[in-house]
């Protein structure tokens, strides 16, 4: 009914209030994330009828409690591990996702750091990327059988446009890099021959598998064709560590019982390997910082401190003390802070010091979005936008709870990679399990620590 309607969006109403306070910051313990109720608001307010109204603003208010959630909090309560097994890889869209619904948004980590690179946007090797990317991902979540000869020549056009076109693919490239360019063309449309065969056998699963391997040789062909670091970071935080390029980060996680084990989907594994890449061209200062601590060794041995089903955190170096610094510290004992770094779509550099909500842009969609189950973030005080230190924080990404385009978490925390593999295994990382290692696998030259 209308007024069973109208109780449920007081009762949202109630819930978000309650929770600004629950979610409060300190750098003490803060009281356990209420997670339930805002779930419980939206399937009470969606109703049996369809009403839908009342659904999404009790979806904005999930989103703010969720957004209240990674802050800068030593984080006490039961274990929990309620992530899904969703998966990384998803629909793409060639549409900006400003207020747009999950299925508009880009879920493909992988696609979004390359789609993100700072690389001449008219080239045309984007163009024979688009055919297998945007347009094939479309036609094979279609049920005809006609979809299959479609396919075949997307796979076949993007081949013909990287070798019409391959004089101006590769003038955008350095001349030093020329000949290792060369390598990788021949490469790529070894893998797009490989990929129009593959059509052939009529699988999705195998056409999927393949596109992403000759996107991956198409992507090695576009870092090439980054310049130089694009933009100059303010002066005043030329003295904090940077990442000028991108770089790879492995992270073992081990359960705390040594005899425990992962359970993900009925499969049983020993350990998590998260392999992480880290973009230093939409976030130079954040990644820098968290590459700069796993060059020290920071996170070895440190447990995670929060897996509450929507995010995993970790990062406090005195977790279970409250009377001592909760992040990194200086030579005098002070923790040492850095400021929010939000890249936007439409900018030439990121944001700093300021939410692109109180910049006046509420609705501008960050380069990094929230839209990948292990996105990487810096966790901060929800009153404070820069005193993010050492805690970061993966986002199990949920499309119903969290969703792409249009969740109050994008533009709010400084997002700066993503798990690229092994992301669905953080669906059984809990609180208290171990990270045995965090070790750069590639990209340490493009740190500049500066003393």
């Amino acid at each position: 009914s209308r007024t069973m309607r109208a109780s449920a969006i007081a009762a949202c109403l109630a819930v978000s209030a309650s929770g600004a306070a629950a979610f409060a910051p300190s750098l003490s313990a803060a009281p356990r994330l209420r997670g339930a109720a805002p779930a419980v608001c939206a399937a009470q307010a969606s109703g049996a009828d369809g009403w839908k109204a009342p659904a999404i603003l009790a979806n904005s208010l999930l989103a703010a409690s969720l957004m209240l959630s990674p802050a800068l909090t030593a984080f006490n309560g039961p274990d929990a591990s309620f992530g899904g097994a969703a998966n990384a890889q998803g629909a793409t869209s060639s549409k900006l996702t400003k207020g747009a619904p999950s299925t508009d948004a880009n879920k493909d980590p992988e696609s979004i750091l390359r789609l993100s690179l700072p690389i001449n946007e008219r080239s045309p090797i984007r163009e024979a990327a688009n055919e297998i990317e945007l347009k094939m991902d479309k036609a094979l979540r279609e049920v005809r059988n006609e979809k299959w000869a479609k396919i075949g020549g997307m796979a076949a056009k993007s081949k013909n446009i990287m070798t019409g076109k391959q004089n101006d693919i590769l003038k955008d490239i350095p001349a030093a890099r020329q000949q290792e360019a060369a390598g990788l063309f021949e490469t790529a449309l070894k893998e797009l021959d490989t990929l129009r065969d593959t059509v052939g056998l009529q699988k999705v699963e195998k056409v999927t598998q393949q596109k992403q391997v000759a996107l991956r040789a198409i992507g090695a062909i576009e870092q090439l064709m980054v310049k130089e670091f694009p933009f100059q970071v303010p002066a005043e935080y030329a003295n904090l560590p940077r990442l000028e390029g991108r770089a790879e980060v492995e992270m073992v996680i081990k359960k705390a019982d040594p005899l425990a084990k992962f359970d993900v989907d009925g499969t049983v594994y020993d350990k998590v390997v998260l392999k992480m890449v880290l973009d230093g061209y939409t976030a130079p200062i954040t990644s820098g910082r968290f590459l700069n601590l796993v060059e020290k060794g920071f996170y070895n041995n440190m447990m995670v401190q929060r897996s509450d089903g929507f995010v995993i955190q970790t990062g406090d170096p005195n977790f279970e003390q409250e009377d001592l610094p909760h992040g990194l510290v200086d030579d005098k004992g002070a923790v040492t802070t850095i400021p929010l770094e939000v890249f936007a779509e439409e900018d030439v550099m990121p944001t700093y010091g300021v939410t692109l909500e109180d910049d006046g842009r509420p609705l501008s969609q960050p380069k990094l979005p929230f839209s990948v189950y292990g996105t990487l973030a810096m966790a901060r005080s929800e009153d404070n936008a820069n005193d993010g230190s050492s805690q970061f924080f993966f986002l199990l990404f949920d499309p119903e709870l969290t969703t792409a385009g249009r969740n109050l978490m994008d533009g709010r925390f400084a997002t700066f990679g993503y798990v690229v593999d092994g992301n669905r295994l953080l669906s059984n990382v809990e609180q208290g399990d171990t990270i045995i290692s965090a070790a750069i696998t590639s990209g340490k030259e493009n740190l500049v620590n500066v003393k």
